[in-house]
């Protein structure tokens, strides 16, 4: 019988939890646990505090000095997979300078330096095998449309995912100020579809490919040495 395996999640907003806990889930069954770390989340799954980039950036900062710590802490089964995501379309937020306007694999390669530098101090200089990190192009939403609409054949390219699935009536918008309406439950239901989608999702968001490699990498490598 196959060990059962931890794994965490830094991203973020509530709206990316379900879809990458459905990826994770998908591709490593051996998964048991998915600990929220940021946002945390109530039993709702709704957020309880502060979200965004900068709550990413700022939780990256705060525990790079003990990041073996989180990783294996005293009390609790340690994390075998920690998976930080942030979407390229907050490069320019996230400090990259002056990214061209095709913000493709090649940011989402400076996205992820960026992040990886969140993470890094005097003494870790070199991430833990256990930690990936996710830049999704332009955002996590690109994977949904791959998975809804195979036609689609570059969803990174489409430059408002989210608007994008308003127009094709997969998102409401809020009646109050007619914004994109990030409904909770129809996340949940996103998740569901890309996790059964990965093949589709895979040959058209390169960043989905090199995201879902990396797990499966890793998945192989504990049952390799244990």
């Amino acid at each position: 019988m196959s060990k059962s395996r931890v794994a965490a999640l830094v991203c973020e907003g509530q709206t990316d939890v379900p879809i990458l806990r459905a990826i994770l889930m998908s591709l490593w069954p051996d998964i048991g646990e998915v600990r929220y770390l940021q946002p945390e989340l109530d039993e709702t799954d709704r957020a309880k505090g502060a979200a965004g980039w900068t709550q990413v950036k700022r939780w990256c900062e705060t525990h790079a000095d003990r990041l073996r710590d989180v990783l294996d802490p005293d009390v609790g089964d340690p994390i075998d997979l920690l998976l930080v995501a942030i979407d390229v379309d907050i490069a320019l937020d996230a400090g990259i300078v002056d990214p061209p306007q095709d913000v493709g694999s090649y940011e989402a390669g400076r996205l992820r330096d960026v992040v990886t530098s969140w993470l890094l101090t005097e003494t870790l200089r070199k991430l833990p095998e256990a930690v990936i990190i996710c830049t999704p192009v332009r955002a996590v939403e690109a994977w949904v449309i791959a998975a809804l609409f195979p036609k689609e054949v570059s969803p990174e390219a489409i430059d408002n995912p989210v608007a994008f699935l308003v127009k094709k009536k997969k998102l409401r918008t809020s009646s109050k100020d007619q914004k994109p309406w990030k409904e909770l439950h129809r996340y949940q239901q996103f998740g569901e579809i890309v996790a059964t989608k990965t093949k589709q999702v895979r040959k058209v968001c390169r960043e989905a490919n090199r995201t879902m490699a990396a797990i499966e990498q890793r998945a192989d490598s504990l049952r390799r040495n244990h």
